[in-house]
């Protein structure tokens, strides 16, 4: 026997709600882990700065590795921005003209989205090309491999905008409306 659908559960939204919720789980550790390695660099940057200070001596290097580290941790970022819908949105026409319409305006605002972050994965790949033979001013570090890492989470933000959408497709062919990202979370 299965259990009653509540009309808060993820099962009462559109269809595709618990593939994006999943996304939303997802995105949301790999952010998490982009922010401990951000941090670990700000560490790193402290002893440095404190190294200096009293002795004369910094990291020899940490520009290099902290840039390559930042290029990596900030487009780990992109999904989690895109799953969890925090662009930036002005819903006053969509509240003016009812339910149904505001679906379908944040479909089309989530298709803009869509092909935004289409255009700047396309355009990580194209730089990941640029930088071939590209090594770090101070230890000479390879810097490719950062930008191809970045330009693969590009790419996995505009599948995870592609779930965003789809969901966004279905809430308003059903007319059920999508539950805000952190609801789910029980946020």
């Amino acid at each position: 026997m299965t259990p009653p659908r509540n009309a808060d559960s993820p099962a009462a939204g559109p269809p595709g709600l618990r593939l994006y919720t999943a996304t939303v789980t997802a995105a949301r550790l790999l952010s998490w882990l982009a922010v401990l390695v951000l941090l670990a660099a700000s560490l790193a940057i402290s002893l440095d700065v404190t190294l200096r200070y009293l002795f004369a001596s910094p990291i020899h290097g940490l520009e290099d590795i902290v840039a390559l580290i930042v290029t990596i941790a900030v487009a780990a970022c992109f999904p989690a921005a895109f799953a969890l819908r925090t662009n930036i949105t002005v819903r006053m026409l969509g509240k003016a003209l009812g339910p149904a319409a505001a679906m379908r305006l944040e479909l089309f605002g989530q298709t803009v989205g869509f092909v935004f972050i289409l255009l700047v994965a396309w355009q990580l790949v194209v730089h990941v090309g640029d930088m071939a033979g590209r090594v770090t001013f101070i230890l000479g570090l390879p810097v490719q491999w950062a930008w191809q890492v970045a330009a693969g989470l590009a790419i996995i933000a505009a599948a995870v905008q592609a779930v965003v959408v789809f969901v966004h497709l279905t809430a308003a062919v059903t007319g059920r409306p999508l539950p805000a990202a952190a609801a789910l979370h029980g946020e």
